[in-house]
Parts: structure tokens; sequence; C-alpha cells
């Protein structure tokens, strides 16, 4: 009986982590502020828009520990922005290859603050342990008044 409780905890655990990476916290940040990336990671740097984007997506890259990908969000409308969907696409040691979406939000320690116009926001998600190269992109910007822009 026992290890039908432990198990359970550890599926719980699970969730409430997978969860905390979906709906990461950050600060906005100076844009000449850089994390260094990781040589099995996307280029630092690489912006990651079409002309006409509410937002400049930039991957940083795999964080020195290996344990995150940083990436920048700047906003370059001044429409209201409720969230954005990013896409993490991790290969493992393997070569399998697992994609997640990310709800990017302005949440700095617990609370949830507006997206400004002309900030420039950067973040981290948590990696699996077994990931040796992650890339992040932009996948849609969804606006307070219920629109969306599509990156794709």
């Amino acid at each position: 009986m026992r290890i039908f409780v432990i198990v359970g905890l550890a599926l719980l655990l699970t969730a409430c982590q997978r969860q905390a990476v979906t709906s990461s916290t950050n600060a906005p940040a100076a844009p000449e502020s850089r994390a260094t990336g990781s040589s099995n990671s996307s280029e630092t740097g690489d912006a990651k828009t079409t002309a006409g984007a509410p937002v400049e997506f930039t991957t940083i890259g795999i964080t020195p520990d290996k344990t995150n990908v940083a990436y920048r969000i700047k906003v370059n409308t001044d429409r209201t922005i409720d969230e954005v969907h990013l896409v993490l696409k991790a290969t493992d040691s393997k070569g399998k290859v697992s994609e997640d979406t990310i709800v990017w939000q302005n949440i700095v320690g617990s609370t949830r603050r507006p997206i400004e116009s002309g900030k420039t926001y950067e973040d981290q998600t948590a990696l699996d342990p077994v990931t040796v190269k992650a890339d992040v992109s932009l996948k849609e910007v969804l606006f307070k008044d219920g629109t969306k822009w599509n990156a794709r």
C-alpha cells in the first residue's frame, strides 16, 4: 500500500513541476543583459520574428548549468497582451524529441503584472535533466480583447 502512496505522490509532484514550468516566473530585464548559451542550444541572440509581429522573440540558449533554457521577449505593440505562447522542442541524449507549449505571463514572485509595451522581458523554463538540445520558438500572442496573433 505504501508503494502506491509514494508513486501517487511522485506523479503529483511531477504534475506540479510541469505546471510550474509552463507558468514560470520572470522579471523585466534590460535588453543588454544576456545569458551565455550552450554549444548544444540555439545560438544566442537569434531573433525569431516576422515583420509586424507584436513581440520580438529571441532564444538565448541553454543556461550554463544546463537546467533551463533562456529566452527574451520584447513587446512591440501598444495592444494589451494577456499571454505569449511558446513552443519548446527538447532533444534527449538518445535523440528523442519532445514538444511542449510554454504559456508565458509577466509573473513576478507570485503576482501577475501587466505586459507593458516597449519593455523587454527575460525568462527561463526548466528542462528535463536528460535534455541535451533545446529550442524555443514563438507560437502565438493572446491579447486581452480575446484576439490572437499567430506566428506560423
